[in-house]
């Protein structure tokens, strides 16, 4: 066992490739064109690059996940007694699943990588997810092809629940969620890297417009004068002004100068005015690289209506980003993904207003998709007695019923009084014919 560790630890000295998001960024980041430093952290500070984080990783974490079973009719149900499924409702004993994936998200969506360290019982099932830090995950790749995820522990809470894990952790042992693999097959791509100009012109723009209010409710002026002022003058005049009139809070007093000194207000320029502006569409052009539409930062609707464009969101932004953890949770529970599998519930984030979903519902029920029971629980309604049946559109009765009128060999309509059965009703023979206690003819009014 020594020996292997002294050999793996040789490799890792000379001959491992050693692949870190931490060590891209120093190689890579550094002063945009626009003269700020984008990184992680300056980045998340900008509120366009918080705002799109926090937006899919909150979107991402309300979607219900369940692991589920395909039935023999080509149904499903969901497995609540599978290791995975525990798992998936309790990550972990100090997170909730909305936590654990609102953090795993953050992770992958900023730093195109997300790990979690499985922690495993005596019989080797998953029973906890431990979420890191990426900076703090370094690739190892042993000369076998294997690779190894090197984590430092921070803080005495990660140190006692990794307590039993290795330095180096076996890839089988980690949940890795990344984002566009491109040079490296093994790591996802550093989303604030590639978007660095946007970002840094975006927040130079912010700092341009803040510094702007800082100097007052006007972009500045200047004092005017046609005489030469005395030592005493400029002093007080320069440290009054900066005092009292100079920024925000001191915007609309009245200005008290002297020895014939006239404040000269300057307008905005093209250009200054023109950066207010811009802001906004570089709000829109940041929520365009990370997949955040429009309406969802809170920007003017252009076209189309919420449902077409929502749909539109969870078809275009969502799914994919579902489609990243679906896989690894099925390895994770070592699902099939055909008879055992794991789907986000979508319907949760779609859900329209009341009118369109009784609606719909009405429409499911009649058109033989959903028995009454299904629809009432979409609505988190229980179930009622007989709300099992599946009906079929003839004026609503149940599959396998055949009209009376068809069962005699004959077109003629139902009598008044009968029963979906065939049977007479009360007041009706159920033969078509007029119910026995109505005369021939109505009578004259």
């Amino acid at each position: 066992m020594a020996g292997l560790f002294r050999r793996l630890a040789t490799a890792f000295r000379k001959d491992a490739v050693v692949g870190s998001e931490l060590v891209h960024a120093f190689n890579e980041w550094g002063l945009s064109t626009a003269g700020i430093a984008v990184n992680d952290v300056t980045a998340l500070r900008y509120v366009a690059v918080m705002t799109c984080v926090a937006i899919l990783a909150e979107d991402i974490a309300k979607l219900p996940v369940r692991m589920m079973r395909r039935l023999p009719n080509g149904g499903k149900e969901q497995v609540a007694n599978h290791f995975l499924a525990r798992l998936l409702r309790h990550p972990n004993a100090w997170q909730t699943r909305f936590e654990f994936m609102e953090m795993m998200m953050g992770s992958v969506v900023l730093r195109g990588n997300a790990w979690a360290v499985i922690l495993r019982d005596a019989n080797g099932f998953p029973t906890q997810l431990v979420p890191l830090h990426p900076d703090r995950v370094t690739l190892f790749e042993a000369p076998g092809g294997e690779w190894f995820w090197v984590v430092t522990r921070q803080g005495l809470h990660e140190m006692a629940v990794l307590r039993d894990m290795p330095v180096m952790i076996h890839s089988d042992d980690m949940l890795h969620i990344r984002w566009l693999q491109t040079w490296h097959s093994l790591l996802g791509t550093h989303r604030v890297a590639l978007m660095r100009e946007t970002i840094g012109l975006g927040m130079a723009q912010e700092q341009y417009a803040t510094r702007l209010m800082g100097s007052g409710a006007r972009p500045g002026g200047v004092l005017q004068t046609d005489r030469k002022l005395s030592e005493g003058a400029f002093e007080r005049l320069r440290d009054g002004f900066n005092q009292n009139y100079a920024g925000l809070r001191n915007a609309g007093r009245t200005a008290i100068l002297e020895e014939g000194v006239k404040w000269q207000p300057l307008a905005m320029t093209a250009e200054q005015a023109e950066a207010l502006k811009s802001r906004e569409f570089q709000l829109e052009d940041v929520g365009r690289g990370f997949g955040v539409p429009r309406h969802r930062l809170g920007l003017p609707i252009e076209r189309g209506d919420l449902v077409q464009l929502q749909q539109l969101y969870l078809n275009t932004t969502l799914t994919a980003w579902a489609e990243r953890w679906v896989p690894k949770f099925e390895d994770l529970g070592e699902l099939d993904g055909q008879k055992l599998f794991v789907e986000f519930d979508y319907s949760h984030f779609l859900k329209a207003d009341l009118q369109t979903r009784l609606t719909a519902m009405r429409t499911g029920v009649v058109g033989m998709v959903y028995t009454p029971n299904e629809a009432r629980l979409g609505e988190d309604l229980g179930a009622v007695e007989g709300g099992d049946t599946l009906y079929q559109p003839v004026n609503v009765a149940p599959i396998g019923y055949v009209p009376q009128s068809a069962a005699n060999g004959n077109n003629a309509p139902n009598g008044p009084g009968s029963d979906q059965s065939g049977e007479a009703a009360p007041g009706g023979r159920g033969d078509g014919s007029r119910p026995a206690d109505l005369p021939d003819e109505a009578p004259n009014v």
